[in-house]
């Protein structure tokens, strides 16, 4: 503006249209700051506009998510409790629960399905597989199951009718194939209190057709096929009218209330949590259920770990919001402070004119409108379009957005305080208390080396409250915490404690630029680059903090984000490969692997190593806390288990090495290669003889060690001979001889006579030749009560005596022996958690005895690790399969087939594996690859990821909008004093190159400043603030994973751009220095 122009303008400042004339002409003097300003508060409000409203559709998204995948006591309230002693107290029990359940509703829709239990029914005779319990007996779950044809499908037979002779049951699958029962076999089963038999005929076996659904927790022994730690095997259902007929006595009731989540918002929740808190306290009562009655619902914590989930998914908000807040303000501030500085004479000679503050301070606010007003008009219907176009990108597909139409209130009300914010930081600048004309020109040409911001020691202050962040953020391990009440909230301190620590680590690194500088400047002293020392030199001789902190800022921004989505992704990776512990992970459906299954899961295509594993929970000291045990090949899990080193004290193969280097192992004898043959006699003898046969098999062990059992007939009681002869496996590798098995019942006391003679071994049907029987062998039971057998050649003899105390109605009783050779003393290797080991109160070194795999076996503890892969209770053992199946067989006779097969597939093979896998059938295939993309679909996941790239893009576009502007301006603000320079003799070249290496050296210091600032910052606090949708920390633990070439292309782009607009401002140098000679002089 001239100064007739200032002249001009002092009349028509005071009235309402002279100073909004007066406010045009003076943004008509600066518009490219002013339009400068206005790209930056549009990209700010829009960024944040649509942060807000995309968080509020990801938050929806995710909350109907956690209902879908809901568990089934999150689903469902079930109410146990006696069923009375007649048909009309079981009805009468039944009517007034469902009305109390219907009233506590209030309303909400809810299904009741009802259920009866026998009590104290045992089995008898031969029970398959099944393992009695301590005295011997083995029971039946009998039950009724209302509406039981719709959640389960026939595999073979009919349901059960009413009023047949004998009742008529229908049987889980997994528990016929237990019991070795099938459709038209009779079961004989005992009342234990009264011994009245009732006798039911199968009639049909079934399978559920959801074994996830709520419906099961009514019978939870269906998918496995026996109750967890009893020996009670079913369920055998019957209808409600043979149950109240035959089994009513000292039976028991149960109801599960399945409310209709679909739909259900936020407030009918909360109802819902109160209902079912109701029901599970006081409702049984009030239907006069007695007070045994226990009802149980995980709903209530369903409704809390929405409400988690919600505080998790805007706990990730908070981040990119406060980032792209603090880079949008800065950009605003340094355009605001700009333009301050353009108008410094200005202003001074306003003021000297007259003009008072409150008058200069509206002149800017109507300014600053101008300025926000396309902000308030454009960014609602941008946000709106842009959440329409959302759905189109690959990774936001899992969130599903809804836009609301442009009257949105929440839009609108983000919008205005945004846009709010932006004309605060317009205004700023003005409002300083302003210093004479004179004083204005002279700190122009003596500008402080210092900023305001070193001055007044807020670098040092963001540096403590960043440090204070990250203490308590590490303390925490999680932007969340509660209040004094318990309630669960974020922590504005923690949520805000990543951008804090990029805005103190940027602001603390300006301090490290002039000596920097100084440094620079030496080193150029002595290099004929005059040009670029008097770059160097103008760098040094003014502040700069804008623009550096500005590209320091848009860098660690931009990295942080980065790096946040990176370890964000690496940990869902690490969670998927935790969760399955392998590529794939198998799981046998009914329990227990078929003899061939190794080998069908060795062919399938794309499958490298076949590991199998057997898993069970254990009790672990006083048995209260869950825990599990992981048994599998220790040499051979190499090549399968998907351990973290971290996790494993730094290394897997170390780990697994040392596990199998303590390996217990058995002595086998060693059929002739080529063995396909094995012939034999064998004779039984007891004084008493209860008419049962004696099933008799052998037990050979393949290259990988598994052991086989085949059958090789039955005996009597009076030394009849059982002449075999069976046919072993094809196979190239030689077979191994680990003993023999004998199953059959008999009375508790019982002294049987074992003899093995003529044992040969051939590779055809010829005699073949002698298997010699050398070593001490000997007679164990599953008790692990042991006698010494007589060896001679290729007979093998012993003796086996018993005398159990049971209840006076049980007369026979399983007897389960193994002929085996002596096991050696070496101790069954075993790895534990730290949890396992405090369960345990031992440490590393010590030898203990557990209850393992069936039996009780002495271990020894060679190693500790932080946590083990799939899907174990944070108290965990890893034991070496070989080591503990040698042992269970050698010393108590237990052969067991693996429940898990863990494969490692092929590179890219492992969609293939996984189909293959499936169509054998029998399997439950969980694919490490399939979990994480699941983990990846997770709305708030994918929420978090997507706001993140939100704040990368907003940083990238608010920089160069900052860099641009601060470069022209730099380049009119030395345009006098480069004239200067032009007039004693330097070139138009010179003076370019000096502008060029200045604009460099600022940008370069700027964008490596923001490197090492997001680096450093994600580095400590990256892993501390990413959450599950439960508010709980990933397992495992998220480890850094900088997203390199992102973060290194958006530094290096903006250090491009900024040396782009610096060549550009030096090519038009020449007219630069022309137009300033002509003004010279203007303002003395």
């Amino acid at each position: 503006m001239t100064e007739a122009d200032r002249g001009r303008a002092g009349p028509h400042i005071s009235g309402g249209t002279g100073r909004m004339r007066f406010v045009l002409r003076r943004a008509r003097a600066t518009k490219g700051l002013l339009l400068a300003a206005t790209g930056v508060a549009l990209v700010a409000t829009v960024a944040l506009t649509g942060l807000a409203a995309y968080n509020r559709d990801v938050v929806d998204s995710g909350t109907r998510n956690v209902l879908a995948t809901a568990t089934a006591e999150e689903r469902s309230i079930l109410v146990r409790a006696s069923a009375g002693r007649t048909e009309q107290a079981l009805r009468e029990r039944d009517g007034a629960l469902r009305e109390r359940v219907a009233a506590d509703l209030a309303g909400l829709p809810a299904r009741v399905s009802t259920a009866g239990y026998a009590a104290g029914r045992q089995l008898r005779g031969d029970t398959g597989d099944a393992v009695a319990d301590r005295s011997g007996a083995t029971y039946a779950s009998v039950m009724f199951l209302d509406d039981l044809p719709e959640h389960a499908r026939l595999v073979s037979g009919t349901w059960p009718s009413a009023g047949a002779r004998p009742v008529q049951t229908a049987i889980a699958e997994v528990a016929a194939v237990t019991l070795r029962v099938g459709v038209g076999d009779r079961i004989p089963i005992t009342d234990g209190l009264s011994g009245t038999v009732t006798e039911v005929v199968v009639t049909g076996v079934f399978a559920p057709v959801d074994p996830d659904a709520a419906y099961w927790r009514l019978a939870p022994e269906t998918t496995v096929g026996s109750l967890p730690q009893a020996a009670t095997y079913g369920p055998m259902t019957v209808s409600r009218d043979d149950f109240v007929t035959h089994f009513l006595a000292n039976s028991s009731a149960g109801w599960l209330v399945e409310p209709d989540l679909a739909g259900v918002g936020p407030n009918a929740l909360d109802r819902l949590a109160d209902a079912a808190d109701r029901i599970t306290t006081s409702t049984p009562a009030e239907a006069g259920l007695g007070e045994s009655a226990v009802a149980s619902s995980d709903l209530v914590a369903l409704v809390h770990r929405l409400q988690q989930a919600t505080l998790v998914g805007r706990s990730a908000l908070v981040t990119p919001m406060l980032l792209v807040v603090v880079l949008g303000g800065y950009a605003l501030l340094l355009v605001a402070i700009l333009l301050t500085e353009h108008r410094r004479g200005e202003t001074a000679l306003l003021r000297a004119r007259g003009a008072a503050r409150w008058q200069l301070a509206g002149l800017t606010a109507r300014e600053a409108t101008l300025v926000v007003l396309p902000a308030v008009l454009l960014a609602p219907p941008l946000v709106l379009a842009l959440l329409g176009l959302a759905d189109r990108v690959p990774g936001l597909a899992a969130v599903s957005f809804r836009p609301t139409p442009s009257g949105d209130p929440l839009v609108w009300l983000v919008t205005g305080l945004a846009a709010a914010g932006c004309a605060v930081a317009m205004i700023g600048p003005s409002l300083r208390r302003g210093d004479s004309y004179v004083a204005e020109l002279a700190s122009r040409s003596r500008p402080s080396r210092r900023g305001l911001v070193q001055r007044a020691g807020v670098d040092i202050l963001l540096v403590g409250l960043a440090l204070l962040g990250w203490y308590q953020l590490s303390r925490y391990s999680s932007p969340l915490s509660r209040s004094r009440g318990g309630e669960l909230g974020v922590d504005p301190l923690l949520a805000a404690a990543p951008t804090i620590g990029v805005l103190a680590g940027a602001v603390l690194a300006l301090r490290l630029l002039p000596p920097l500088v100084r440094l620079a400047e030496r080193w150029l002293d002595r290099r004929p680059w005059t040009g670029v020392l008097l770059g160097t030199w103008q760098a040094g001789r003014r502040p700069h903090a804008g623009p550096v902190l500005l590209l320091a800022l848009a860098v660690a921004v931009g990295t942080l984000a980065w790096s946040l989505a990176g370890t964000s992704q690496r940990s869902l990776d690490d969670q998927a490969a935790h969760r399955v512990g392998a590529d794939l992970r198998l799981t046998e459906v009914k329990g227990s692997a078929p003899d061939d299954r190794a080998d069908q899961l060795a062919d399938l295509p794309g499958a490298g190593s076949v590991l199998p594993v057997w898993r069970e929970p254990v009790r672990l000291g006083s048995g209260v806390e869950p825990a599990t045990m992981l048994a599998m090949d220790a040499e051979a899990a190499t090549s399968v288990l998907r351990l973290r080193p971290d996790l494993a004290g730094g290394s897997t193969d170390r780990l697994l090495g040392g596990l199998a280097a303590a390996r217990a192992q058995a002595p086998q004898t060693l059929l002739p290669v080529g063995t396909r043959r094995l012939t034999g006699q064998l004779r039984t003898r007891s004084d008493v003889d209860n008419g049962t046969r004696i099933r008799h098999d052998v037990v050979l062990a393949d290259a990988r060690g598994e052991y086989h059992r085949l059958t090789l007939g039955t005996t009597g009681w009076d030394g009849e001979p059982l002449r075999f002869s069976v046919e072993l496996p094809a196979g190239d590798e030689p077979w191994r001889l680990a003993g023999f098995t004998t199953d059959t019942f008999a009375g508790p006391r019982l002294s049987l006579d074992w003899r093995l003679s003529n044992l040969r071994a051939s590779p055809d049907s010829t005699t073949g030749t002698p298997v010699e029987l050398a070593g001490p062998w000997q007679l164990v039971d599953r008790a692990g009560t042991a006698a010494a057998s007589t060896v001679s050649g290729t007979t093998l003899a012993g003796r086996y005596e018993r005398d159990v105390s049971v209840g006076w109605q049980v007369r026979d009783i399983p007897m389960q022996l193994a002929v085996t050779t002596a096991a050696g003393t070496e101790r069954v290797p075993v790895v534990a958690t730290g949890a396992a080991l405090d369960l345990l109160h031992v440490d590393v070194g010590a030898q203990t005895r557990l209850f393992l795999g069936g039996g009780e076996v002495d271990v020894v503890v060679v190693d500790r690790v932080a946590g083990l892969p799939g899907d174990v209770a944070d108290a965990a053992l890893l034991v070496d399969l070989p080591s503990l199946r040698d042992r269970l067989f050698h010393e108590r006779g237990i052969v067991r087939a693996p429940q898990e097969w863990w494969v490692a597939a092929r590179p890219g093979a492992a969609a293939q594996v996984a189909t293959a896998a499936a169509a054998l059938g029998e399997l439950a295939v969980l694919d490490r690859q399939d979990v994480a993309d699941e983990l990846a679909r997770d709305p708030f996941g994918v929420g978090a990821r997507g706001a993140l790239f939100v704040a990368a893009v907003a940083a990238v576009l608010l920089a160069a909008v900052g860099v641009a502007v601060d470069v022209s301006a730099t380049a009119r603000r030395r345009a006098r004093e480069l004239a200067v320079l032009h007039t004693l003799g330097a070139g138009h070249r010179l003076v370019a190159r000096s502008l060029l290496a200045e604009q460099s050296f600022l940008a370069g210091m700027g964008v490596l400043v923001g490197l090492a600032v997001g680096v450093a910052v994600a580095a400590t606090m990256a892993p501390l603030v990413i959450l599950t949708a439960s508010a709980d920390r990933p397992d495992p633990p998220p480890l850094l994973s900088v997203d390199w070439p992102p973060v290194l292309g958006t530094g290096i782009g903006l250090l491009a751009l900024a040396l782009a607009f610096s060549a550009a401002v030096s090519v038009s140098v020449r007219r630069r220095l022309t137009a300033a000679h002509l003004r010279a002089g203007e303002d003395q």
